[in-house]
C-alpha cells in the first residue's frame, strides 16, 4: 500500500471515529451513515488536493480539519441511532422456511417496514409496541447464500430510523418422486390449458395481495391427523416427465375425512380447479394463506370467517391425484412454504 493510500485510510478512520462508528468497514453499522461519512472525506480530500498541491502542506491541513465539530453531509437525525435488537427465530435458514423476524427497541415503535428477497415483510405489534414481529417466507427454490432484510422503523416520538439485517439460507436436499396420473393431467388439450392457465393467474392475485390485519390465533393445526404419505419440495417426474417440485405435503386419509381449518382465517376461494380438484384457500393476514386441495366436497363458501378448528372440507380425490389424500400447502407473500413448519411454537403468540 503506498503512502498516500494508508493516509488516505487513516483519515477515513478518524471520519469514523468522529460519526461515532466502527472502524471495521464490516461492522452492522446503518448503510446510509457509513456511506455519508465516507463521502465527506473523498471529497474533502479531493478539494484540499486542488488547493493544496503541496503534499507536505495537505498532510498536515487535513488531519485537523477531520476534528471540526460539523460534518456537513451528515443527516441531523442520525447523530443518535436508537439501540435496537434483532433476532431471527429460526437461523439458519433452509429453502420453504418461514421467516420470523423479531424486533425491539428502547423507544416505542410506531411503524415498521422492510423487504427480504424482493418481497414485502408483514409485521405486528406485540409487548405493547416495543416489540414488532416480522413475517416472510423463504420460497422452496431460493438459491443458498446470504440475503439482506432491509427496512425502516418509526418511533412514536423522535425521527425514523432505517436498519439492515443478514440472514444466511443453507442449501437443501430435496428427494425425488415418481408418480403416474391420468395423462389428460399432463399433456393438455387447448380447453383444459386455457382453464388451468385463468385458474394459475387467479391463484397468484391471491398470493400478491396482503390483508393488513392478522386473523389467526397462536400455532396452526394439522388439517387432517394423519401420516404425510408425500413431502414438501419433492423434485416430482410426472409420468416420466419433470414438472414442478412439490409446493405442498399430501396427508393420507380415507375419502369423506373431515378437513379442519389450520388457524382461523377468511375463505378468499372455494372453488373446483383443474390440477387440485375442489379446493378451499384461508386468508390468515398478512399474506399468509394455506390451501386444501383435492377434496370430495366443500362445506365453506367465499368471504366466510372460519374459526381454527372449523371443519372446511373432506378428503377426496378430485383433480390430478393417484389417490385420496388432502395436499396442504402455504405461501407468504408468494413464497411456497413447508406448512408442516407452521404447527411449531414459531408463529403462537
Amino acid at each position: 500500500m503506498s503512502r498516500n493510500s494508508s493516509h488516505h485510510l487513516l483519515c477515513r478512520h478518524k471520519a469514523r471515529l468522529l460519526l461515532r462508528l466502527p472502524l471495521d468497514p464490516a461492522a452492522p453499522v446503518v448503510p446510509r451513515v457509513r456511506e455519508c461519512a465516507e463521502r465527506w472525506t473523498d471529497n474533502l480530500l479531493f478539494a484540499l488536493r486542488e488547493c493544496l498541491p503541496d503534499r507536505r502542506l495537505f498532510c498536515r491541513v487535513f488531519p485537523l480539519l477531520l476534528w471540526l465539530p460539523i460534518v456537513p453531509q451528515l443527516p441531523p437525525e442520525h447523530a443518535e441511532l436508537v439501540p435496537v435488537q434483532f433476532k431471527i427465530s429460526n437461523e439458519p435458514l433452509f429453502p420453504g422456511d418461514p421467516l420470523r423476524l423479531a424486533i425491539s427497541a428502547e423507544k416505542a415503535i410506531s411503524r415498521a417496514e422492510a423487504s427480504f428477497g424482493g418481497q414485502r415483510v408483514a409485521f405486528y405489534r406485540v409487548a405493547g409496541g416495543r416489540e414488532w414481529i416480522g413475517l416472510a417466507g423463504v420460497d422452496l427454490e431460493t438459491k443458498a447464500g446470504r440475503y439482506s432484510i432491509q427496512g425502516v422503523l418509526s418511533f412514536e416520538e423522535g425521527p425514523s430510523q432505517p436498519f439492515e439485517r443478514h440472514v444466511r439460507i443453507v442449501p437443501k436436499r430435496f428427494p425425488v418422486q415418481r408418480i403416474r396420473v391420468d395423462e389428460k393431467y399432463v399433456t393438455l388439450n387447448p380447453e383444459d390449458s386455457k382453464r388451468s392457465e385463468a385458474e394459475s393467474r387467479k391463484l397468484e392475485a391471491i398470493w400478491k395481495t396482503s390483508s393488513g390485519q392478522k386473523l389467526w390465533e397462536g400455532r396452526f393445526l394439522k388439517p387432517v391427523s394423519s401420516e404425510l404419505s408425500s413431502g414438501f419440495g419433492r423434485r416430482r417426474i410426472v409420468n416420466n416427465k419433470p414438472r414442478s417440485p412439490h409446493s405442498g405435503v399430501d396427508i393420507k386419509a380415507e375419502t369423506g375425512t373431515h378437513i379442519i381449518a389450520a388457524n382461523s382465517g377468511r375463505v378468499v376461494l372455494a372453488d373446483d380447479l383443474f390440477y387440485s380438484g375442489k379446493t378451499v384457500v384461508l386468508d390468515h393476514g398478512l399474506g399468509l394463506y394455506t390451501f386444501y386441495g383435492h377434496c370430495s366436497r366443500l362445506d365453506v363458501k367465499q368471504g366466510e370467517l372460519i374459526k381454527k378448528g372449523a371443519v372446511i372440507a373432506a378428503v377426496g380425490s378430485t383433480g390430478r391425484v393417484t389417490g385420496p389424500h388432502l395436499h396442504w400447502a402455504c405461501r407468504i407473500h408468494e413464497a411456497r412454504v413447508d406448512p408442516i413448519k407452521l404447527t411449531s411454537s414459531l408463529l403462537a403468540e
